[in-house]
């Protein structure tokens, strides 16, 4: 019983040094800047005359930075990197529609306006987001012969590249998130979060999406 009563009386003060603790969030009127790791899952898209093409989940890179105009909301501008391995189904025009596997990576780039809410002004606080913006993809599947690019440049001389064009797509994007941040310090946070992207392709069934696990680590200042 004397046990059962310290372990009480241990976690009652350590809730109460808890709440008499000053609060690491004061986001209001701070700008900031966080590092994500955006983790894109895999997903499947459909396009027209039965082409398919099936994203493999792989890790990214990226940044954020914004200005919080209060605890609850900030708006910030968030771009993002991923290389992403690819399975496809092409449909030849040959008549009878044979299909035909290729194997590809694809680079996608997205610049993206954000506004987060959040809920709660503590230092642990769930959040809400929308964002609209603009992503360009690249196939990396050629669309022409290779050629070369030559020029004079005023340190190295004159100089030459190989250079192929390939199918690639600029599209308006949108999405929503949610997810939650934690206020390590006056100056540190985290957050870890969800975001469901849609991109206006033409050729595709709908417009497709992409799901995103992102994770940042981030400062305030």
């Amino acid at each position: 019983m004397d046990t059962w009563r310290s372990i009480v009386k241990v976690i009652t003060v350590g809730g109460i040094l808890m709440l008499a603790l000053p609060s690491a969030a004061d986001r209001g009127q701070k700008y900031e800047f966080a590092f994500t790791i955006p983790y894109l899952t895999g997903e499947t898209f459909e396009f027209d005359g039965g082409a398919s093409a099936t994203l493999n989940a792989d890790p990214g890179f990226g940044f954020r930075a914004g200005f919080n105009h209060s605890d609850h909301l900030n708006v910030s501008g968030q771009f993002l990197w991923n290389s992403t391995s690819y399975d496809s189904v092409r449909v030849l025009d040959d008549g009878e529609g044979t299909e035909e596997p290729v194997r590809g990576v694809l680079d996608g780039f997205t610049a993206s306006l954000m506004a987060d809410y959040y809920f709660l002004k503590g230092d642990f606080t769930p959040y809400i987001s929308g964002q609209v913006g603009w992503a360009a993809v690249d196939s990396n599947i050629a669309s022409g012969p290779p050629s070369s690019v030559c020029w004079w440049d005023p340190w190295w001389g004159y100089i030459c590249n190989d250079y192929q064009p390939t199918y690639t797509e600029d599209t308006f994007s949108y999405g929503v998130g949610a997810g939650v941040r934690f206020d390590i310090s006056p100056t540190m946070f985290i957050r870890a979060g969800y975001q469901e992207r849609w991109l206006d392709i033409d050729r595709a069934d709908s417009n497709p999406s992409l799901s995103t696990a992102l994770f940042e680590l981030g400062w305030m200042y």
